[in-house]
């Protein structure tokens, strides 16, 4: 497992962030200070000098009404307190809507090698997304032997041991008009609130390797509807060998799968020559997706038969012993 712990600040620069369409506005460095949360802050009250809650290893976001405050308020009363609330090391700050920063805020900045940045973005959707990307790069993350479909709208991830046909039983399922997400290799993370996703890696992103035939592009072949590029992960298939008296014949028990700490519904389907694998794959996901709006065919069958098993009431001005005694087996000897 990894966990990034932290992230530069010169990453809200990258490719990767083009979404937040951050421009650098200072020229004096800091862009290797670090952020560790993913939750923005907003200055409110430390641009008073109330820096108690101030954490400076969240992203700084100035919208309208702190530039507003700044602008307009008494100026060394300002400064004071952005003295006070730049003294906390900051690792960055971001003004949105494309605001002009005021030349007292980029001097103080200045003066404690705090990075400023711009996005022409609403304060809210510039929230939304930085939360969203930071999340992402913060999260811990692993990667797992096995295969990632999306199977009517369910991400399946196909476990077992090497060669077992985990790669068949996806490229099956492909055919059946269902969608690969990743093979051999998944990447997965978790994303709040607890919830687990996958995808390939970038080398092997839309590609599955099927033993006598070698690397298949799925694009090419079946075209793009029949991929994706990431899936969240809602029950984990493993497919085994064949043991008998080693299965749950009713589908009771409930097994689970960690992954990264998150418990994902396991179902072990057992291989053995016949079983058409893709199409118990797919009532896999059709079950599940029973399951998801409460209902749940194993458990309800399993209630029909104990209600079955209950013994009936005596009927009226019927004695209980007699009652009883009728329904017990009669021996040949009391026959005779």
């Amino acid at each position: 497992m990894r966990r990034d712990t932290s992230v530069a600040v010169e990453d809200l620069l990258d490719g990767e962030a083009s979404r937040l369409e951050i421009e650098l506005l200072s020229d004096w460095g800091g862009l290797e200070r670090r952020i560790l949360r993913p939750r923005i802050q907003k200055p409110g009250l430390a641009l008073s000098g109330f820096v108690k809650h101030i954490y400076n290893d969240r992203v700084q976001v100035f919208g309208l009404t702190e530039i507003d405050y700044i602008v307009s308020s008494e100026i060394d009363l300002v400064r004071q307190g952005l003295e006070t609330y730049c003294a906390r090391e900051l690792c960055c700050m971001v003004l949105t809507r494309g605001l002009e920063p005021p030349e007292l805020l980029m001097e103080v900045a200045r003066d404690h090698g705090i990075p400023v940045m711009r996005t022409p973005l609403l304060t809210s959707t510039f929230i939304s997304r930085v939360t969203h990307h930071l999340e992402d790069l913060l999260s811990p993350r692993a990667s797992i032997h096995g295969v990632l479909v999306d199977v009517l709208g369910v991400g399946l991830l196909i476990i077992g041991r090497s060669g077992v046909g985990k790669s068949e039983a996806a490229l099956d399922l492909v055919l059946k008009g269902h969608r690969l997400v990743a093979d051999d290799v998944v990447q997965v993370v978790v994303r709040p609130p607890d919830t687990v996703w996958g995808a390939a890696t970038e080398l092997h992103q839309h590609h599955m390797e099927i033993r006598g035939m070698g690397i298949l592009n799925i694009t090419n072949l079946f075209g793009v509807a029949a991929v994706r590029d990431n899936k969240k992960i809602e029950v984990v298939v493993e497919l085994s060998d064949w043991h008998d008296d080693e299965y749950d014949r009713l589908g009771i028990d409930s097994n689970v799968w960690p992954i990264l700490g998150v418990d994902i519904p396991l179902v072990r389907v057992p291989l053995r020559p016949g079983r058409n694998i893709a199409s118990l794959i797919e009532v896999i996901a059709r079950n599940q997706l029973l399951k998801v709006r409460g209902h749940d065919s194993a458990r309800e069958f399993a209630e029909k038969v104990a209600a079955r098993l209950v013994p009936e009431p005596h009927a009226p001005g019927v004695p209980a012993t007699i009652a009883d005694a009728s329904s017990q087996p009669v021996s040949r000897d009391e026959v005779e």
